[in-house]
């Protein structure tokens, strides 16, 4: 049986007429070849809006549009954030951190990000999702090796991982995750922000790169409007793992369409690195590969003019671009310094 209207059958879609998302699709008129007017068609997002106007015969039939108010988000008491935070000697996370941090800088990030503890895998960190209005949305629970600070994972392949809510029992919980140190951006309005997958990773790149404000999506699909809608006002600079790029950039430029301002980052999708390599591991591989530079540079100050002799940042870098030939990408992303934080001269390293 044929109809002289039916639902587009192509992968085309349109902004709704009562959501503004771009999950409308339009009825095709097969008698006229030609769609419909704008208005007339289904949402796909049956679930959160349900606007549906169809054609009938020789008239439009609109069906009312039943909304159901959800309930409410569930929130943890900040009781328990304080009751965590403490007994880092046994955060195997914390404890990586002082391996390659000073004391100071990782007591900062603590307070920071509200980094816990758990008891309940021995090691085990807590990292909380805190909204910007100061809620305590979520608390992810992972166990990280205290020497390689990576996930640890079990005899069957899997990462030692689950939730506050979980550990508590708390069945009629309603999660609403959010993005991790989104509490942040209320001090940092005006500061860009750093997009990552991990939260290890937003940690870490906060104590290298701390004039970005750094949060983590939690995962992959976490890069999306419902989570970004509180910072779509900003400066955002996206990260995805390697093998991630594609994805974040095509949702990038869909979300962009919808006010925000956000770039993605293609560093570490060019690097040599193998899938799943995310920003903090590129960092880290530079501290293991080269020591701490000593300042051996002369800096004389006459009026404001400066002259110096090449530094022995400038030096290291140019022996590391053998290995990462990726590298002068990463100095110009971040703008990065010399030890006397002053400007890398990157002409003279392509010498």
């Amino acid at each position: 049986m044929k109809y002289r209207y039916n639902l587009d059958k192509s992968s085309k879609k349109y902004h709704c007429p009562n959501c503004n998302k771009k999950t409308f699709v339009r009825y095709f008129d097969n008698e006229k070849k030609e769609y419909l007017p704008n208005e007339i068609g289904r949402c796909d997002r049956e679930n959160k809006c349900g606007y549906h106007t169809a054609p009938k015969g020789n008239y439009i039939k609109t069906y009312e549009v039943k909304y159901t108010t959800p309930p409410p988000i569930s929130y943890h008491s900040y009781t328990l954030v304080s009751h965590c935070g403490r007994n880092y000697k046994h955060n195997n996370f914390v404890q990586f951190l002082k391996n390659i941090f000073t004391i100071d800088e990782v007591k900062t990030v603590i307070l920071k990000y509200l980094i816990g503890t758990s008891k309940f895998w021995d090691g085990a960190t807590v990292f909380w999702q805190i909204d910007n209005n100061k809620n305590v949305r979520h608390g992810k629970v992972m166990l990280y090796n205290i020497k390689t600070g990576k996930r640890l994972k079990n005899a069957s392949g899997n990462a030692f991982i689950t939730s506050v809510r979980s550990l508590l029992k708390l069945n009629n919980f309603n999660l609403k995750q959010c993005l991790f140190g989104l509490h942040l951006i209320n001090k940092k309005a005006s500061q860009t922000i750093g997009i990552v997958e991990s939260e290890k990773t937003a940690v870490i790149m906060s104590l290298f790169k701390p004039n970005y404000v750094w949060l983590a999506t939690g995962s992959k699909h976490g890069f999306k409007y419902e989570m970004l809608k509180p910072i779509i006002s900003y400066n955002i600079i996206a990260f995805p793992d390697k093998g991630e790029y594609n994805d974040w950039q095509s949702k990038a430029m869909e979300l962009n369409d919808y006010g925000f301002k956000i770039k993605v980052s293609r560093f570490i999708e060019d690097s040599n690195h193998v899938n799943g390599t995310d920003l903090a591991d590129i960092y880290l591989e530079q501290i293991r590969t080269s020591k701490k530079p000593k300042t051996v540079t002369t800096i004389t100050n006459t009026s404001t003019n400066f002259s110096r002799v090449k530094s022995i940042t400038e030096a290291k870098i140019k022996r590391m671009m053998k290995k990462n030939v990726n590298l002068l990408k990463l100095i110009d992303v971040f703008e990065l310094t010399d030890e006397n934080n002053l400007p890398i001269n990157v002409s003279s390293l392509k010498d």
